[in-house]
């Protein structure tokens, strides 16, 4: 008989180690999702923000302007590419070319004769979209639910 009351102690006592074995995991896991959530959310605003600097661009002539706003664009890339979605992450570096390739506008436009600068131009605004489109991406991929939501009262 003691040999059985022992036998379930130690059979206990391994599965209570199991259990909190397993509890630690859970939680483990959970906090670092929770971190990895908060560091996204963070990484979707900076891309947000970059993308309003973007737009910014769209207009500008400084070319120094510009060339810093690519820069710091490239640096938050570099930073913060493995939090963002894939779409964003996508559209961004299609953005970033873009802002490369095209802006400051009116140089781009320069080197076209001027009969061909109004279909040079309407392919700039085209492809200008990118930029407008990485904005609703960002927004969409990281739209939460409200914090208070809506209830019919009248149901109760």
């Amino acid at each position: 008989m003691e040999i059985v009351a022992g036998l379930f102690t130690i059979i206990g006592a391994i599965i209570g180690w199991f259990i909190t074995f397993i509890k630690f995991r859970i939680e483990r896991k959970d906090r670092f999702r929770m971190a990895a959530l908060d560091r996204r959310l963070e990484a979707h605003q900076k891309a947000f923000e970059q993308c309003s600097f973007f737009i910014s661009c769209l207009d500008e002539r400084d070319t120094e302007k510009i060339k810093k706003v690519f820069d710091n664009a490239q640096n938050f890339y570099a930073n913060y590419s493995l939090y963002l979605e894939k779409q964003t992450r996508k559209k961004f570096i299609e953005a970033l070319g873009f802002i490369n390739s095209y802006c400051p506008r009116w140089e781009y436009l320069k080197d076209f004769k001027p009969e061909e600068r109004q279909k040079e131009l309407e392919k700039y605004h085209q492809k200008s979209k990118i930029v407008f489109d990485l904005s609703n991406i960002i927004q969409k991929e990281v739209e939460l639910e409200p914090i208070v939501q809506e209830y019919n009262f009248n149901s109760f």
